[in-house]
């Protein structure tokens, strides 16, 4: 599954640069997330300049502090409320924005492809019970919109020639956190709560809950998430090696949990 995933990652991020770095958010314990950058190439002596990213929350009091140093350099953040989105016509009045920018500076890091490492972690202060955390597009109307300034990048100079952009993408898999991953305890419902057939299965799941699944996360045994999917209830899980899994769905406020097999 690991070569697979590095495989996707080649795959879909951007082909303007062969060599690139992906982002990706994962829990850190309890309200703590971390952001991490993973490559397709290695180098003992890249030179890494300006990074920036923004995140998309629900609309509230939340806010982001205790930001990790990159390297001993300082991000930082700033947050535009929904209100503040609406006077310039963009977004729906439901998500705020913070944007995290580590300012130009000379960071001479190496790296493994495949092998993530951090750019920061931070607390998430009065965070939602509900909803997603998700990194911004730099193709989302909002990100146009503001003309740039929220957009994902990592200028470095991996070759001792020009300083770059070398953002590729966000990693599959890894673009959102559910806010009930961080807040609740996850808490196994009777399985008259969730439904996931055909079980065992070979090329997909389809699943059902009471009520509008958001978000859905398959965990393999070892407890790796593998997949994660936005508004979907039918699933492929032809890239999925045969074995017992758990599927984690995400409606509103509540958390359905389910082992399935895959046996092809």
């Amino acid at each position: 599954m690991r070569h697979f995933t590095i495989l996707l990652f080649i795959l879909l991020f951007n082909p303007v640069s062969a060599q690139n770095y992906g982002f990706g958010v994962v829990p850190n314990g309890g309200s703590s997330v971390l952001i991490q950058a993973t490559t397709n190439f290695s180098v003992t002596d890249a030179d890494i300049s300006d990074i920036g990213f923004s995140l998309v929350l629900p609309t509230g009091n939340t806010t982001i502090s205790n930001l990790s140093d990159f390297s001993g350099r300082v991000w930082t953040v700033t947050k535009i409320t929904a209100t503040q989105l609406n006077g310039l016509s963009l977004g729906d009045g439901t998500k705020d924005l913070f944007v995290l920018n580590l300012a130009p500076g000379q960071t001479i890091l190496s790296h493994t492809s495949g092998t993530p490492f951090d750019l920061t972690s931070f607390e998430l202060v009065d965070a939602p019970n509900f909803g997603l955390l998700e990194f911004l597009d730099n193709n989302d109307p909002i990100a146009i919109g503001l003309g740039g300034i929220a957009n994902s990048f990592l200028n470095a100079n991996i070759d001792n020639t020009t300083t770059q952009d070398y953002f590729g993408g966000i990693i599959p898999g890894q673009e959102s956190l559910s806010f009930n991953t961080l807040s609740s305890p996850e808490i196994s419902f009777d399985e008259n709560d969730i439904t996931v057939y055909p079980n065992p299965a070979s090329e997909y799941v389809i699943v059902k809950t009471p009520f509008a699944i958001d978000l859905i996360e398959i965990y393999s045994i070892s407890g790796q998430r593998v997949l994660s999917l936005k508004d979907e209830n039918t699933i492929s899980i032809r890239e999925l090696a045969n074995g017992t899994y758990t599927i984690k769905a995400y409606s509103h406020t509540t958390l359905y949990t389910k082992k399935f097999i895959v046996n092809k």
